[in-house]
């Protein structure tokens, strides 16, 4: 079984949070994953252990972590990378690291819409 972590920074304002499980929700609607966990760096739960543990005790033995990060900064290029070896090791998991959002046209049709909206 194959599963997906999408991993965000995390806040201490939960309401910054919601914005990753509606992410999640809105992926679970649009592919066919078999599992689609939500994750987080820090400040709040579930952290990445937890969710590969609890992917892991379900019977996946291969988990993709999508960093839901715009900037490749040190998350994305040590700490996430880092992690990620520390748990294949520890619960015996294949675990591929899928690209950051990074610089994409997409996301510049997503700023200009924004920027119209406001006049």
């Amino acid at each position: 079984m194959k599963a997906v972590i999408v991993l965000g920074h995390g806040s201490r304002a939960a309401e910054a949070n919601d914005s990753l499980y509606e992410i999640v929700k809105m992926l679970k609607e649009r592919a066919d994953f078999s599992v689609l966990e939500p994750a987080f760096m820090g400040h709040c739960q579930p952290d990445l252990e937890t969710s590969v543990k609890k992917l892991v005790e379900a019977g996946v033995k291969q988990i993709v972590v999508m960093p839901f990060f715009l900037y490749n900064g040190i998350h994305v290029q040590e700490d996430i990378p880092g992690d990620i070896s520390s748990l294949q090791e520890k619960y015996a998991v294949e675990i591929r690291f899928a690209k950051n959002l990074g610089p994409d046209p997409r996301i510049v049709d997503i700023v200009l819409d924004r920027i119209q909206e406001v006049g």
